[in-house]
């Protein structure tokens, strides 16, 4: 069950719930096409305007349509209902206060995520409240790394530490080397490669940018992302003769992704650890990029510290916001094509012996059913 509010993403669940053989319901579709879909943001607009100047609390603060969300859980009488979503925490809550059993995907520390300056308008003492609560009553939790799961049963004062998960990709599913089409780039550069569904600012890509310019060799940059109104900060940011080397391509179907990224030599994962969450966790960038055989320039946020220590010989540790530092590590790179030949060996190896999905498949198939009724 989920929320619709763009076509595409409408498209794409659709694609992916007929590929796996599972229903999926829209509670709510707020895509343009729909009729409908303004009354919907205009309620949404309203309740985020009388919480920011009269505090009154709506679960509706928490996403779009949740309170339908809850009466469509209720109404299914699931053996266990699992939650991802700072709106499934409030379900979650009310679904235990009526005998049901649920568990909790912590995929973000989620009253963690967001900067102090930008939390105007934002119920973080609901969603803390709401997460020290599951972390203590769920029926089972988890999160993406140790560090994260460690810090956030700290932060709840409880001994009750949630499973650890992370956000791999099962290497059965790993592209083949002779799976086109692919992203065009040149043979002879050092193809380098960054993903997300936004490129913007205080993704780390500054940093990238002041540490390029300080480069000599053959090089390249791919980034694969959404620019949308981001058109002049990326100009600022990358300089006329950078951008002669850069390619920006439209985010991909999670069908075609580990496809296209497998074209490039190495994966940037150059987190800022600006709010607890995202210095805690790890991203499907580490492991996607393992899985295609790219090599892994991550900065050392405490999450990705974690995962690469595991597997230290499938890439290079940077310090975050260190242009020095990074631009070292990429000379080297272009300077040594065997050693960066090594990593990417190294990087398929991890992919393969340590971050494969099948075995925490598994793990958390242990965890759900232990969760749910005897």
């Amino acid at each position: 069950m989920g929320h619709w509010w763009n076509d595409a993403l409408a498209q794409e669940d659709m694609s992916l719930a007929n590929m796996i053989g599972v229903k999926f319901i829209a509670i709510t579709d707020r895509c343009p096409s729909q009729p409908g879909s303004f009354a919907l943001k205009l309620r949404q607009k309203l309740t985020k305007i009388l919480f920011k100047h009269f505090g009154r609390f709506s679960p509706r603060l928490l996403g779009t349509g949740v309170p339908e969300q809850l009466q469509a859980a209720i109404k299914l009488r699931a053996d266990l209902t699992v939650v991802h979503s700072e709106g499934g925490l409030w379900i979650a809550k009310k679904l235990l206060e009526q005998g049901f059993r649920v568990a909790v995907d912590f995929e973000d520390w989620f009253s963690e995520d967001v900067a102090p300056e930008d939390r105007v308008g934002r119920p973080v003492a609901v969603i803390k409240q709401l997460e020290h609560h599951l972390l203590r009553s769920a029926h089972a939790t988890w999160t993406t790394t140790k560090v994260m799961a460690e810090a956030m049963a700290t932060d709840t004062g409880t001994s009750r530490i949630p499973s650890v998960i992370p956000n791999c990709f099962p290497f059965s599913a790993a592209p083949r080397p002779d799976d086109l089409p692919k992203d065009a780039r040149s043979a002879d550069a050092v193809s380098l490669y960054w993903f997300s569904q936004t490129i913007g600012p205080h993704r780390g890509l500054e940093m990238l940018a002041e540490a390029l310019v300080q480069l000599t060799g053959k090089w390249e940059l791919h980034l694969r992302g959404d620019l949308r109104h981001y058109q002049a900060w990326f100009e600022n940011t990358f300089p006329p003769a950078l951008r002669e080397r850069i390619t920006v391509h439209p985010t991909a179907p999670n069908v075609d992704l580990a496809r296209l990224s497998s074209s490039h030599d190495i994966g940037l994962a150059l987190e800022i650890p600006a709010v607890p969450s995202r210095d805690l966790t790890a991203t499907n960038k580490l492991f996607e990029y393992m899985r295609c055989g790219l090599a892994v320039i991550a900065t050392t946020t405490q999450g990705q510290v974690e995962i690469m220590q595991q597997c230290a010989d499938a890439g290079w540790l940077v310090p975050p916001r260190d242009a020095g530092a990074l631009a070292q590590i990429l000379q080297y790179c272009i300077n040594h094509r065997d050693q960066l030949a090594k990593a990417k060996q190294a990087a398929t190896r991890a992919a393969s012996e340590r971050w494969d999905w099948e075995p925490f498949s598994k793990q958390l198939a242990v965890i759900l059913d232990e969760a749910s009724p005897a």
